[in-house]
């Protein structure tokens, strides 16, 4: 008996030589091994010999072109057909033409009109013609339309080129569309008009919401790119809803970090018409991506959403964080061991419990005296009486946390209102429950050591005396004015109180800016000297 190894390497040194033999062959095919078939299996049973004495390793032969050339030229004459361009086919764009209208498709009069060609997110109105999307209630850009032939978008937008609201569509012959500020008739142009839908304007503010309805920031609108072209119109018992495709430039604002930035936005705003209502109001926008993520937004800046994370490493203190929800732009964070630095003794603050509408201490704003050690922090106010002072708490007193708004400008204090060198008058605060934002703090190097000063803006309501020549004045030159400006809080080195050096930029709701925007004065308040 022969091995059973043995017997294999026969069959395949045998296999080999057969596939040798037919590659040297006539036939050049690469088909011809399998062709051989039933040849090669007759090998595998004719009867096995001995083996041979050097069994090398099975190398296959080199490899032979099935296309065989004899010159150089040859080859090219072969090559150059198949590297031969294919010409180019130019398509030609087929030209936009005129669109015919019928009215009594509408179910109206029968009469017929040709206008321009229109783009997609534009909707006919000519005649008796009144294109069925065109719904009072809802926010239109009127273009006129120039003659058939021309763009539709050769003639500017009427109203300033603003969208306005469509109050309602009258009825006969010629169609009567009245808007909030201005109307016109259908047939006051014979080539028509072009209504376009705006579901979103510029300045339309947002919260957007992952998948998991959490809310992640803010979107404000600063620029519409593009039409908004409408993708559906349907009616209900309750009222009618619109859908359309919007892209616009929005300020981006997260929770997490509180820095806006500009991003391209898109989506689908849904807007409905309730019966009764005279204006429609956009429920949401769906499918939008921001930095390649899926959210939605909600119509408005809901503020309870508002989310701000803390970390104890920030200030050098124990490693903790926190997430305090519902925080208010204005406010500072306290909660846990963890204090906001600008948070500062000498300077006035208004505290609210962040579970809670309601602030502490009557809503008023005091004096802070200090603020201690330790893990929670005692933040100690200015006492209404010395044998009792109570006005203190401590940072981990609520779990959700307080927010301390600063408060450079109260009740009471009056300024001398000035244009450049000249007093202009006399102002005294006379209600200051708008929020005061603090922009910025700088400490500066003094003689003394170093003083802290802050710019905080402020919107208040002020009782303004005019002065007249020689002094006299009557009650009519008493004004109750909004002012809003950018107040300078400072305290000086060793000192326990801040005082307000002076508001810049003073700006209020009346004639008399105009008067002093255009002598390019700048106006200011200087608090009055006791």
């Amino acid at each position: 008996m022969i091995p059973q190894h043995i017997q294999e390497e026969a069959k395949l040194d045998a296999m080999q030589r057969v596939w040798q033999t037919n590659r040297r062959g006539a036939s050049s095919s690469s088909t011809a091994f399998f062709e051989e078939v039933n040849q090669t299996e007759d090998i595998l049973t004719l009867p096995l010999q001995a083996p041979r004495a050097n069994n090398g390793p099975c190398v296959p032969p080199p490899h032979v072109s099935s296309c065989e050339v004899d010159s150089e030229s040859e080859l090219w004459e072969i090559q150059e057909p198949l590297a031969s361009p294919k010409p180019i086919l130019h398509i030609s764009t087929p030209e936009k033409g005129p669109l015919k209208l019928d009215a009594s498709s509408l179910g109206d009069m029968p009469a017929q009109y040709t206008v321009c060609h229109l783009e997609p997110h534009q909707m006919p109105v000519v005649g008796v013609y009144c294109d069925k999307r065109v719904v009072p209630g809802f926010k239109y850009r009127v273009r006129p339309l120039p003659e058939v032939g021309k763009p539709s978008d050769s003639h500017k937008c009427l109203f300033n080129e603003k969208a306005q609201v469509l109050k309602s569509i009258g009825r006969g012959y010629a169609r009567r569309f009245t808007f909030e500020n201005d109307h016109f008739w259908s047939d006051n142009r014979p080539e028509g008009y072009a209504f376009e839908l705006e579901l979103v304007s510029e300045g339309d503010k947002f919260t957007f919401f992952d998948t998991n309805n959490e809310p992640y920031g803010t979107v404000e609108i600063i620029k519409l790119e593009g039409p908004q072209l409408e993708i559906s119109s349907s009616i209900t018992k309750n009222g009618v809803e619109k859908r359309a495709s919007v892209k616009f430039t929005g300020k981006v604002e997260y929770y997490e970090t509180g820095v806006g930035k500009l991003l391209p936005v898109s989506g689908t705003a849904v807007a409905f018409k309730a019966k009764g209502q005279a204006q429609a109001g956009v429920v949401k926008v769906t499918n939008v991506y921001i930095k390649k993520k899926r959210y939605h937004l909600l119509p408005g800046m809901q503020k309870r959403h508002r989310r701000v994370t803390v970390r104890g490493t920030e200030i050098n203190d124990v490693p903790t964080k926190y997430t305090m929800t519902g925080l208010e732009p204005c406010e500072l964070p306290v909660v846990g061991t963890y204090v906001d630095p600008r948070i500062l003794p000498g300077f006035y603050y208004r505290v609210r419990p962040n579970d809670r509408r309601e602030r502490l201490f009557g809503g008023r704003a005091l004096r802070l005296l200090s603020i201690g050690c330790g893990y929670a922090k005692r933040l100690t106010f200015e006492p209404d009486s010395l044998l009792n002072p109570d006005n203190h708490l401590w940072s981990d007193s609520h779990p959700d946390g307080l927010g301390l708004e600063p408060s450079a400008v109260r009740k009471g204090m009056k300024f001398d209102f000035c244009a450049g060198e000249t007093v202009l008058g006399e102002a005294t605060v006379f209600r200051d429950d708008k929020p005061q934002i603090e922009e910025r703090m700088e400490r500066i190097e003094t003689p003394k050591g170093f003083a802290i000063q802050k710019y905080i803006h402020i919107d208040v309501i002020c009782h303004i005396r005019l002065a007249r020549t020689g002094g006299k004045t009557t009650e009519n030159d008493d004004y109750l004015m909004r002012v809003s400006g950018l107040a300078i809080v400072r305290k000086e080195p060793k000192s326990s109180q801040s005082y307000v050096v002076r508001v810049e930029n003073v700006g209020f709701d009346s004639q008399l800016l105009l008067l002093f925007a255009q002598t390019h004065t700048e106006l200011t308040f200087i608090p009055k000297k006791h």
